[in-house]
């Protein structure tokens, strides 16, 4: 008798505590609702045809068939089709107590889209019919809804992000995203992750939140933790992190890209938060 065994070796292998909230199939029409809104949990959005545009607080986007759009808690967008194609049509998903931590994606390629944590947009032509049969499997499941769907519902959605995540490793699910933010916080916050590399003024943040400099420093530091200066030179140096272990640049490029002014000061505060130098950190992180 032959017998082949095969071992798992991870054993702190990761339990999805998210919540599939909803899914649905949409076609553009004329009555179509297009505001911009946002909302506490994280939509995936699947265009099966036509072409059309999101639209978020930094940049429109074209999407065509087969792109999948990822949008984490308290991104604000609206979708939108192209009236000279095809009706746009899509699957989106509504997931709960879940987002994706895109920063470890290289952003300064001519070729990517996003440069934030807020969103990605995917393509997926070579292995469209996976992530479509995935979603229809899980369509089936709640129509149908056949003893113990809700459980074979959640068994295909982490099927599905597991399958997202192989065709991107460089992504990171995050669990228990915080949403318990305010709407001045997300904004402030957003503003941040997406244009931390420019010169921002606490004057610049509380014009954009409609809210003094004291309250909103106040209140930003009791949500998030920290000042949003102070969340803004964490943003820069974690943004930092990743060039220095991916590329080639200079110290002193490095420093201009990620929004620091001074390649002195960078390197002084790059190491009061690390411990090391940028070129330790750089020398380390290659070995």
């Amino acid at each position: 008798m032959s017998n082949t065994r095969y071992l798992i070796h991870e054993k702190d292998l990761s339990n999805f505590n998210f919540q599939l909230l909803y899914i649905n199939k949409s076609k553009f029409e004329n009555d179509w609702p297009s505001t911009r809104h946002f909302h506490p949990f994280m939509e995936i959005f699947f265009i099966t045809d036509g072409v059309g545009y999101f639209e978020f607080d930094d940049s429109t986007i074209k999407v065509n068939q087969w792109d999948l759009i990822i949008i984490n808690p308290n991104c604000l967008h609206t979708e939108k089709s192209s009236f000279e194609n095809i009706p746009l049509e899509y699957i989106v998903l509504g997931i709960d107590n879940f987002s994706i931590n895109f920063s470890e994606i290289h952003h300064f390629t001519e070729d990517d889209e996003t440069i934030n944590n807020l969103y990605k947009i995917l393509h997926f032509n070579s292995n469209s019919s996976s992530i479509l049969s995935y979603l229809n499997s899980l369509i089936q499941e709640i129509e149908i809804k056949d003893y113990r769907y809700e459980t074979a519902c959640k068994s295909i959605l982490s099927l599905f992000l597991i399958n997202v995540l192989r065709n991107n490793s460089s992504m990171l699910f995050i669990e228990n995203p915080n949403k318990n933010l305010n709407l001045e916080c997300i904004k402030v916050k957003n503003y941040l992750d997406t244009h931390y590399a420019n010169n921002i003024t606490l004057d610049q943040l509380a014009y954009i939140s409609y809210m003094n400099k004291y309250n909103l420093v106040h209140t930003f530091t009791k949500q998030i933790g920290v000042s949003p200066i102070a969340y803004l030179i964490n943003k820069r140096i974690d943004e930092s992190k990743i060039l220095l272990s991916t590329t080639n640049y200079s110290i002193r490029d490095i420093a201009s890209i990620v929004g620091f002014s001074n390649s002195s000061y960078f390197s002084q505060i790059f190491k009061k938060q690390t411990a090391v130098s940028p070129r330790a950190y750089r020398s380390k992180s290659k070995l």
